[in-house]
């Protein structure tokens, strides 16, 4: 559930790094931190998948733990830890996991810098996508849809390494190997039997706007997965001095080793309204070879925070559905996240 990543390790990096910042000849002590998430998802949706039978109201939840350490101060040691029970039409959901009851270590890497504008990380859990420097979306992604579903699907996970670059004229990159078979011994990292992954970046960030590119690769040598890939996405994003949004759009495009190429444009867009957040957005997907497996999916949800640590998002989304003779899925969902 990368949604606990991208939450909570960027405040708790902050927060490690703020003594040092403020006062360089303080001498730090070796910190930890625990902080996590509970989120509560109900809904129902009318298809209930490709037989049009799992349409009832129905509730799941996810919960998630971030342990964040650092002995420098510069340095970041960090642990995520999963539970959920997912199933269904809402594990599509971005905000789920269908790791079961028992908790279970998800990611686990250890990130240093080296000068004053690169950084490093490895671990033995290291996701696909954890190290990206471009941001090639401001949309948060945390609902139904959201940009670059080939280039930064994060689907695959093991030991790697990850170099990322930062310069003070907003450019940034970022580069990382993911070997997924580095966790099989009869495999091993870069072996001949294993998938091994490659992601590259290149971005700039400005004032108010921004954008990047990605590619990623997937030799696809173990042949008891999926095949290999190779995809290119790019995005831009821009939040207007006018009104208070951010709007994206981004493209995604695969060729994997079997099956037919795709690609898929992207459109999102967050406004803030009253106390909440409203977020849209629209993809179009295509996959060559004929239409069956053509998919369109727009989302509509607004985020209100209760308080500091309570936020409920109401929500609506309709996803094509590519099996012929079935009803588009359209969902109705009530998310309740607890942050601590």
């Amino acid at each position: 559930m990368k949604l606990f990543q991208r939450l909570l390790v960027a405040p708790a990096a902050l927060g490690l790094l703020a003594p040092v910042a403020a006062n360089a000849d303080i001498a730090f002590s070796p910190t930890t931190t625990l902080s996590g998430v509970a989120v509560f998802t109900t809904g129902t949706v009318a298809d209930g998948g490709t037989a049009d039978t799992q349409d009832a109201l129905y509730m799941q939840y996810a919960y998630g733990l971030d342990i964040t350490s650092s002995f420098t101060g510069q340095d970041l040691l960090y642990t995520g830890i999963e539970a959920g029970n997912a199933s269904g039409p809402l594990a599509n959901l971005d905000n789920t996991s269908d790791g079961g009851d028992n908790l279970k270590v998800t990611s686990l890497f250890y990130e240093f810098p080296v000068g004053d504008h690169l950084s490093v990380t490895t671990g033995p859990l290291l996701d696909q996508d954890d190290v990206v420097a471009a941001t090639v979306s401001s949309y948060a992604g945390a609902f139904r849809i959201g940009g670059m579903p080939f280039s930064l699907a994060g689907d695959e996970t093991g030991p790697g390494l990850g170099l990322s670059y930062s310069a003070d004229n907003g450019v940034v990159a970022s580069a990382s190997y993911v070997s997924v078979g580095g966790t099989n011994s009869t495999q091993g990292i870069g072996g001949d039997t294993g998938d091994d992954v490659t992601t590259l970046t290149l971005g700039y960030d400005g004032e108010g706007f921004g954008g990047g590119i990605v590619v990623a690769s997937n030799d696809g040598n173990d042949t008891t997965t999926t095949a290999g890939y190779d995809t290119f996405g790019a995005g831009i994003y821009y939040s207007p001095e006018s009104f208070p949004a951010t709007i994206t759009l981004a493209y995604d495009s695969k060729d994997p080793e079997a099956g037919n190429n795709s690609t898929d444009w992207f459109l999102g867009m967050e406004y803030e309204v009253g106390p909440g957040l409203l977020s849209a957005a629209y993809n179009s997907t295509d996959v060559e070879g004929g239409s069956a497996d053509d998919q369109t999916g727009l989302e509509l949800a607004y985020s209100y925070a209760v308080n500091d640590h309570l936020t409920i998002t109401p929500g609506f989304f309709s996803v094509e559905e590519t099996t012929a003779g079935q009803s588009d899925d359209k969902g109705v969902f009530l998310e309740t996240v607890f942050s601590f």
